[in-house]
C-alpha cells in the first residue's frame, strides 16, 4: 500500500497511479495546490475473527497512516459482529 502525495488516498501496490486524483506514484503535486484536511475512517469487521485479529489489522493500518494522522481507534460489537474503526486525517485538493 502507498499513500498518494496529492490527495492522501491509500492505494494498493498493484496500481501505479492514484485512483482518486490520478497522480502517478512517487510524484508530488504542483507547488501552490490548495489543500484541506478531511477526517475519514477505515473499518475492520468480522463475524468470525477474534478481537486480537481485528485489532492487529487496525493497528497495522494505523501504523501505515502514521501517528500524527490517527485521531482515534474505536470498537463495537453486536452479537458476534465485531467492528474496529480507525479514524484519521487525510489531505485532499480543494476543487476549483
Amino acid at each position: 500500500m502507498w499513500t498518494c502525495k496529492q490527495c492522501g488516498e491509500t492505494v494498493e501496490d498493484q496500481f501505479d497511479s492514484c485512483w482518486k486524483c490520478q497522480l502517478p506514484q512517487g510524484q508530488t503535486p504542483p507547488p501552490g495546490t490548495p489543500r484541506r484536511r478531511r477526517l475519514t475512517y477505515k473499518y475492520f469487521r468480522s463475524t468470525t475473527a477474534g478481537w486480537s485479529e481485528l485489532f492487529d489489522e487496525a493497528a497495522a493500518f494505523a501504523s501505515e497512516v502514521g501517528r500524527d494522522q490517527v485521531l482515534n481507534i474505536s470498537h463495537s460489537c453486536d452479537d458476534f459482529d465485531g467492528v474496529v474503526t480507525v479514524w484519521y486525517w487525510t489531505t485532499e485538493i480543494v476543487p476549483p
